[in-house]
């Protein structure tokens, strides 16, 4: 019988986490660990079981081949010098188009985020950009800042923020590509 914690299946260690959601959901992390996630309300740890259960012979695989691969190279961080000259770009290009789009007071900050270019707070007017775009070049940069200002008028991905997005920056396909492409290189440092 699974518990919630760690767990060891056939020597194959196996942490299981009881969480909000809606889907009994399985993963392989890096190391190797099965993580099978259950969800609290309508899913019970036996349940939880009879779906790994049912899907041990994929786990094994998926796992095995998780093993195999080389790990991965370890992020590359901006340094000072690139944060300082990514801060100096978007103040720049934040004031180009903040006037352009007639969207005043709205303020912006830098972190680091693992996932994500930016993020835009429509109700507080601020968004938060990636210090990783430190390492992209200004064309990339300009794309996530008219992106998130995009987000104060239209709050999802749908048709009406893609037509805007059209009408703001027609070439920001093309752009999202080449940014989300982990062959996307140079850095705002270089402009």
């Amino acid at each position: 019988m699974l518990k919630s914690g760690e767990n060891f299946i056939d020597g194959v260690p196996v942490r299981v986490v009881r969480r909000r959601g809606r889907w009994i959901n399985i993963r392989i992390l890096d190391d190797g660990t099965v993580r099978l996630m259950v969800p609290h309300w309508w899913a019970t740890l036996a349940q939880g079981a009879e779906f790994l259960a049912s899907k041990w012979d994929w786990v094994l695989d998926a796992r095995a081949r998780v093993l195999a691969r080389p790990p991965a190279a370890p992020p590359i961080e901006a340094s000072d010098l690139e944060v300082l000259l990514l801060e100096r770009l978007l103040t720049e290009l934040h004031t180009l188009w903040t006037a352009r789009l007639n969207e005043p007071g709205v303020t912006w900050k830098l972190r680091r985020m693992k996932t994500l270019w930016g993020v835009c707070h429509f109700s507080k007017r601020q968004i938060t950009y990636a210090r990783q775009l430190a390492l992209k070049p200004r064309e990339l940069v300009e794309y996530v800042v008219v992106h998130e200002l995009t987000h104060l008028k239209v709050h999802n991905h749908g048709a009406a923020f893609k037509a805007l997005m059209d009408a703001r920056l027609p070439n920001w396909r093309s752009l999202r590509r080449r940014l989300n492409a982990r062959a996307a290189t140079g850095s705002a440092a270089d402009l």
